[in-house]
């Protein structure tokens, strides 16, 4: 693992073909290393894997070999250390040069591929021979079957002259009743066996189709060195994989009658490397590696004048590339020539997942972690929107004040121990204000009349038109305790001066007006008590030109 004091140790971090250590050429020792991967950091997009391995040098040149590496190791992205059993830097030890080659696998992976389709081949067979046991079984039943009505005809003639033996009907029975019974265990034997060999074919069909889908090609990496103290030293390899990620998952808890909120953080982890990480420690990082370090530059841009006929003739057929475009292509080549950087935790959150864990190289292979959970004292309402939805909604305030933040992502929502369905939890920054959706209210109960609105003309110079609106909602809480309520609506705004807006004075006055700047959205709040009933009389009436017609326009 590359601890604190490992990173005190020798590294090297490689950028370009090799380093040299200038000492004469001479011949060197070489050893092949065994290796495994110890530790792996995951990014929300790739991953720094560690390989570790132990190795007793001697006095002199050697080279030192890990062989069968993925074939997607990038030379810039490479880092080789060592350091002794103290963690600390070995003595009489100097790092030269470092080699990345690639080695064609042809003859190697046909072999894989050769010795799965044999197993392949091995399981269809099996599937077929098992289908034939189970046809074997329908024919010894449609046989018996065929016997036992030919038999019966027989013995209804008998017994129709009188001629009726009991005891050979009975061992005909028995017979019938062996037979039978064998022939259909055969079946259901059949029927398992193939369930059996259906799902192992399935797994692997599954293996081939992700041994298909990997490189023909790995990488070995050899590390020259310099020994004057023959020692043991601790070697590691380290080095950036694309094709891994992990995004956050949540699920949330609410205890209404508390009330409390539990928020769950879970990881969800997947890679498509050319390697599998078995036992490895596992660290997460929010930190983007790959995204862009540096802020775009700002260009100037100059205005002319042209004549538009000038620019008629000029024209060529061919779109100039814009600058937006010259911009883009620009920025997207400095993202790519950019190293990952080393994870600073100040700008990000990283979670070390408890003990060995091992995450496959399957495509379908997704592994889930607990990271955190988080408690929190909501404040709970009742969002209501009448003319939208006859459904009540329950919402959970509080007030985010944990250090480190949450990012967004997909959130489960259990109320009161039943699963109520999946939304999006926003990230979550420290000191943040939450609203967090919770799913439907079933306590509180909303009925909506409508109290008789009216259409009117009136006037003998400039008639106007009057429409008036009317709903009464009827809000009750079916709780034990109290509770408090939010109800939504809108008066129309007028954009035209004829339109003229008036509220009757039994109308319910609104709690506020233009919620979150909305010209005419109005709510009205109220903490109702166990069992009470609450009524809001939402009236308007607009007046217009009758020679007009009115027309609604959503904002």
């Amino acid at each position: 693992m590359f601890r604190s004091t490992v990173c005190a140790a020798l590294f090297a971090f490689v950028v370009g073909a090799a380093l040299a250590v200038g000492q004469p050429a001479m011949a060197a020792a070489e050893k092949n290393l065994d290796s495994r991967i110890s530790d792996v950091t995951v990014y929300q997009r790739g991953a720094w894997v560690t390989r570790q391995a132990q190795v007793t040098l001697v006095a002199g040149q050697q080279k030192l070999i890990f062989a069968g590496l993925s074939a997607a190791i990038n030379q810039q992205q490479l880092q080789v250390g060592l350091a002794d059993s103290n963690g600390q830097t070995p003595n009489g030890v100097q790092l030269g040069q470092v080699q990345l080659e690639e080695i064609q696998q042809r003859q190697a992976f046909d072999t894989q591929v050769n010795a799965l389709q044999d197993k392949i081949d091995a399981i269809n067979l099996q599937i077929s021979s098992y289908e034939d046991a189970k046809q074997t079984a329908q024919l010894k039943l449609k046989f018996l079957d065929g016997i036992a009505q030919g038999y019966a005809k027989e013995s209804w003639f008998e017994g129709a002259r009188g001629n009726v033996d009991i005891s050979s009907w009975r061992s005909a029975l028995a017979v019938l009743d062996e037979g039978a019974s064998q022939a259909r265990a055969d079946i259901r034997a059949s029927d398992q066996a193939m369930r059996d060999a259906q799902q192992t074919l399935s797994q692997l069909k599954r293996e081939m189709q992700t041994l298909r889908g990997k490189q023909r090609v790995s990488s070995t990496v050899s590390v020259a060195l310099q020994v004057d103290t023959p020692q043991r030293v601790n070697l590691s390899l380290r080095y950036f994989q694309n094709n891994a990620s992990w995004s956050p998952l949540y699920t949330a808890y609410l205890d209404s009658e508390r009330p409390q909120l539990r928020l769950v953080q879970q990881a969800q982890v997947s890679q498509q490397t050319d390697e599998d990480w078995r036992g490895v420690n596992l660290t997460l990082s929010t930190s983007v590696p790959s995204g862009a370090l540096v802020a775009p530059s700002v260009r100037s841009e100059f205005l002319d004048l042209r004549d538009p006929l000038e620019r008629l003739n000029s024209f060529s057929g061919v779109a100039p590339r814009s600058a937006k475009m010259a911009v883009s292509e620009a920025q997207l080549g400095m993202d790519q020539a950019l190293a990952p950087q080393p994870e600073v935790n100040r700008y990000s959150v990283t979670y070390r997942v408890p003990g060995q864990v091992t995450v496959g190289n399957d495509a379908d292979n997704k592994s889930n972690f607990d990271l955190a959970q988080l408690e929190f004292t909501p404040t709970l309402f009742t969002r209501i929107v009448p003319r939208l939805s006859a459904d009540t909604f329950l919402v959970a305030k509080f007030k985010y004040a944990e250090t480190l933040p949450l990012y967004g992502s997909s959130l489960m929502v259990y109320v009161d121990q039943t699963y109520v369905g999946r939304t999006a939890l926003p990230t979550l920054l420290p000191g943040s204000d939450v609203t967090l959706p919770v799913g439907q209210d079933r306590m509180v109960e909303l009925v909506v009349e409508n109290q008789g609105g009216r259409k009117d003309e009136s006037g003998f110079i400039g008639r106007r038109k009057s429409e008036l609106t009317a709903n009464l909602f009827q809000i009750t809480n079916r709780r034990s305790t109290e509770t408090t309520v939010e109800v939504f609506d809108w008066y129309p705004t007028a954009t035209n001066d004829d339109i003229e807006v008036e509220i009757p004075r039994t109308a319910t006055p609104p709690t506020q007006t233009d919620v979150d700047d909305k010209p005419g959205v109005v709510v009205w709040r109220k903490n109702l008590q166990a069992g009470e009933d609450w009524k809001i009389r939402h009236e308007f009436e607009v007046s217009y030109p009758a020679d007009k017609s009115l027309v609604a326009n959503p904002g």
